[in-house]
């Protein structure tokens, strides 16, 4: 807890940023439920990643995993060594190494759901990254997010079906990369230092 008790300051502030930039994302899910069709137990975005983590959201995600039982603390500690041991092996860069992420649980929840990082807050809904290009969320191609009026071959959006199916919103992309809610334009309290960014693994 020690690591805890020296940044629980910089943890209040924390807080209170998830507060606003949760509502944002909320909002923006809102506006697309249409589109969306992720739900609880929908492991899809957590089977593979490398997960980029500021020092801040880890900390945060840290609190979560002391929360939890002795018995899922000591699993997830095992799947942990086990992944370094594969990465090591791999012998490929850290950012490069692509994971399930060991706060999986088997059921497909996430054991720190309160507690995820800001890479898994925005998934799941189109947007805009830095380059100014639309991305898409990749579990489009599995038959979800989008997909009911997206054409895979044109790559195109069908807004006859949403004119058909009677949608109030059409699907449109969203400024809420990992990158942009790091903004500290979006957040109007106190000065939030996240500090570096690693793998979860790396902190781990």
């Amino acid at each position: 807890m020690d690591i805890i008790d020296k940044n629980i300051e910089r943890l209040t502030t924390y807080k209170k940023y998830l507060n606003t930039i949760q509502a944002l994302i909320d909002k923006y899910f809102e506006e697309q439920k249409d589109y969306i069709f992720c739900k609880k137990g929908c492991p899809h975005c957590c089977e593979k990643g490398c997960y980029p983590y500021s020092e801040i959201e880890f900390l945060y995600l840290y609190l979560g995993f002391l929360s939890l039982s002795t018995t899922e603390k000591i699993e997830i500690s095992k799947r942990v060594e086990k992944l370094k041991t594969e990465c090591e092996e791999s012998q490929l860069p850290h950012d490069e190494f692509m994971y399930r992420c060991p706060f999986l649980r088997d059921t497909g929840e996430c054991s720190v759901y309160d507690y995820r990082g800001l890479i898994c807050r925005n998934f799941g809904i189109m947007h805009i990254n830095l380059k100014n290009q639309i991305t898409m969320p990749f579990c489009e191609d599995l038959g979800l997010n989008y997909s009911n009026v997206y054409n895979d071959e044109t790559k195109k959006f069908d807004y006859e079906k949403v004119k058909e199916y009677g949608y109030k919103y059409i699907p449109k992309p969203y400024p809420i990369t990992r990158a942009s809610l790091m903004d500290k334009d979006l957040f109007e309290g106190e000065p939030l230092d996240f500090g570096e960014t690693k793998t979860l693994l790396d902190w781990l």
